[in-house]
């Protein structure tokens, strides 16, 4: 055991030689400290938070050069690409400060000290904080949908060459599931999200072709057309609406549109010019006649109980059926479209049993109904006669060239005798405006030249005192 004095020499010693070694941990400390609020040397976004700079200025900054960082998307071959700001990514300022500022600034003295020499020597790079705006990311994930949309392939039996095509499934973009793939992805510079797409199955499928009864017809429609003249244009539209609608099948509960089915009127799609109604007047168009098809399919739907869901009568009686019951359609904003209430599929047959004569006959089963059809003239409306002056036709001549017809409100009864007892009676409107007869006469020409009114018609006199002073300064 020492003496008394000599243990007070020697922890006096020890006590010296620890304030010594104090002295120069806390020099190394001041030295090696981590920098407030973030410290000197980390990284984000690949950039070193600046010496001198306030660091939340600094990230505000870096979050709009993030904006402009590229995503792109992809199914199959197709590829998309948008900025982060237009798919609703963008930094998060204040979350991704928080994360810098605790580097270097949480645990032990010793744990401090090593993350503060790691950043100095550029080894720490944080994390990005996002934040995801939802709607707008569906709302860009929206514009890639139509190119990724491929529409279904009903299943079709050809009943003339006695052949089935079997349906196609197609698939459309699932918006909500791509959503979540961006929402989870880790957003970096030029990162490929892969598109989600479900499939969309056909709504008639090669085994429900099967279940169609073609050998009990349930209704048919015909009427007839002319092959000369402006006939022939009508005709080969007529013919060509017809192979569009041949063989198409109505499962249970369907709606069929007009004007999916058999698509635009154009040359390219075999369509040609023929007399069709433009305002008031007769003129050329591609596709004209093919309204001859879808009232021939509205007549057939109508006698065989089917419901109607959308038709409009045309702006005068057509001269191949009854008043009320034509149906005109004009693509795409015009349409005819049924739907079947009938307890069995239904096919579409579509032919010709004569050059001239189109038979639309509806297949699956027995009738479920009688039905009467009739209609009654409300009012009536006289047309006018309107007087255009030709410069091209010689002097004295003139042409008849559109014919008047009455304008007529039309209101039709449709009676339905269900084989079950059930009575049901339905009513529609149909307004036909008056047609104008039309002349076209030459330069000069004596009005009092044309031939008397005809029964029900009146004068246009602003349309001939026109005439008249065009005639005077021709």
């Amino acid at each position: 055991m020492w003496p008394p004095s000599v243990r007070l020499t020697t922890l006096s010693a020890v006590l010296g030689l620890l304030l010594l070694a104090g002295a120069g941990s806390g020099a190394a400390a001041h030295r090696y400290w981590p920098r407030s609020p973030v410290a000197l040397g980390v990284r984000v976004i690949d950039r070193r938070f600046p010496d001198g700079e306030p660091a939340a200025a600094w990230l505000a900054g870096r979050r709009a050069a993030a904006g402009a960082r590229t995503v792109r998307f992809r199914h199959d071959h197709q590829l998309f690409e948008a900025t982060f700001a237009e798919a609703g990514i963008a930094l998060d300022v204040e979350a991704t400060l928080a994360a810098a500022e605790k580097i270097g600034h949480e645990g032990s003295t010793w744990h401090r000290l090593r993350e503060a020499e790691r950043a100095r020597r550029g080894e720490i790079e944080v994390a990005p904080v996002w934040t995801f705006d939802e709607a707008r990311a569906r709302a860009l994930l929206a514009t890639f949908a139509p190119a990724l949309e491929v529409a279904p392939v009903d299943a079709h039996l050809d009943l003339t060459e006695h052949t089935r095509s079997p349906d196609q499934p197609g698939h459309a973009l699932d918006i909500d599931a791509s959503l979540a793939r961006l929402k989870a992805a880790s957003h970096e510079d030029e990162e490929t999200i892969e598109l989600v797409v479900h499939h969309v199955p056909a709504t008639v499928t090669l085994e429900q072709l099967t279940d169609v009864n073609i050998e009990k017809v349930v209704s048919a429609y015909e009427t007839t057309f002319s092959l000369f003249g402006t006939g022939a244009g009508r005709a080969v539209n007529i013919r060509n609406a017809a192979r569009h609608l041949d063989g198409l099948v109505l499962s249970r509960g369907q709606t069929v549109s007009f004007n999916d089915v058999v698509g635009p009127r154009t040359r390219d799609r075999g369509f040609a010019l023929a007399p069709e109604i433009q305002g008031d007047e007769m003129q050329l168009g591609y596709g004209g006649g093919t309204c001859q098809a879808s009232t021939t399919l509205y007549a057939a739907a109508l006698f065989g109980a089917l419901e109607i869901v959308e038709r409009q009568s045309h702006s005068r009686p057509s001269h191949y059926t009854q008043m009320g019951l034509d149906a005109t359609v004009s693509y795409p904003l015009t349409d005819l479209k049924i739907r079947n209430t009938l307890p069995y599929p239904v096919l579409v047959h579509a032919f010709f049993p004569r050059p001239t004569l189109l038979r639309i006959e509806l297949l699956g089963g027995d009738p479920v109904a009688r039905v009467d059809y009739i209609y009654g003239v409300g009012a009536t409306e006289d047309f006018v006669r309107r007087v255009e002056v030709r410069e091209t036709l010689a002097a004295g001549q003139r042409i008849l060239h559109q014919k008047g017809i009455q304008g007529f409100d039309v209101t039709s009864v449709v009676r339905l005798h269900y084989l079950d007892g059930r009575e049901d009676e339905r009513r529609y409107f149909s307004g036909y405006r008056p047609a104008p007869e039309i002349y076209w006469v030459a330069p000069g020409y004596d009005l009092a030249e044309l031939p008397p009114l005809p029964e029900h018609a009146t004068t246009d006199q602003a349309a001939t005192a026109r005439a008249s002073n065009d005639g005077v300064g021709g």
